[in-house]
């Protein structure tokens, strides 16, 4: 039921946009992650980062020259390093297919140096699940998160730094575990 909403609301806002606005452009992204795990219920003796990466492209519809639409297609990691028996780390590595959809403010469109600000949801689907020792199964199929984040863009090339905070428990191996993903990336982009 949860996830046929938050399908059903991309799918709205992505409609909206193509409706509302034109064509702003396609391209490319490939960043860097540092990813954590959040909640009442972490692990071992605790968690550090775990380093990844960001593959993927995008479509852009301007609303007007202030205001655009950003819908993504991710391949990205998160996860995190867990503290286990003796100070020794185990790297717990999620791979997911990200679908972005951003609402993108550029505060100086007329400008050459163009700073930006953006918000909105997205929803993962895990691709693979595993840490050093084996295959992780029980981690959820879907992850819904909200990305936060501001950039810059000169000519056709961008950079974003961005806050993504999920918001459902991925642990499926007890009822009551709360565990989230939480990650910073430096993106860089490329409009062709």
């Amino acid at each position: 039921m949860q996830r046929n909403i938050i399908i059903t609301t991309m799918f709205f806002l992505f409609t909206a946009a193509l409706l509302a606005g034109e064509f702003g452009g396609i391209g490319m992204k490939l960043g860097y992650n540092s990813a954590l795990f959040t909640g009442q219920d972490i692990p071992g003796k605790g968690v550090s980062p775990q380093a990844g990466f960001t593959l993927g492209g995008f479509l852009c519809y301007k609303i007007n020259d202030r205001f655009s639409l950003q819908q993504e297609i991710l391949l990205t990691t998160k996860g995190a390093k867990i503290n286990t028996v003796g100070d020794v780390y185990l790297s717990n590595i999620f791979i997911y297919y990200e679908f972005p959809l951003l609402g993108k403010l550029t505060l100086l469109p007329n400008h050459r140096l163009k700073p930006t600000l953006f918000l909105g949801p997205a929803l993962g689907r895990t691709v693979l699940a595993f840490n050093d020792v084996a295959v992780l199964e029980n981690i959820r199929d879907l992850d819904f998160s909200v990305v936060l984040g501001m950039g810059v863009e000169v000519w056709k090339f961008s950079v974003d730094l961005r806050l993504i905070r999920g918001l459902v428990n991925f642990d499926q191996s007890a009822n009551d575990i709360d565990l989230k993903n939480r990650t910073i990336s430096i993106i860089f982009g490329f409009t062709l």
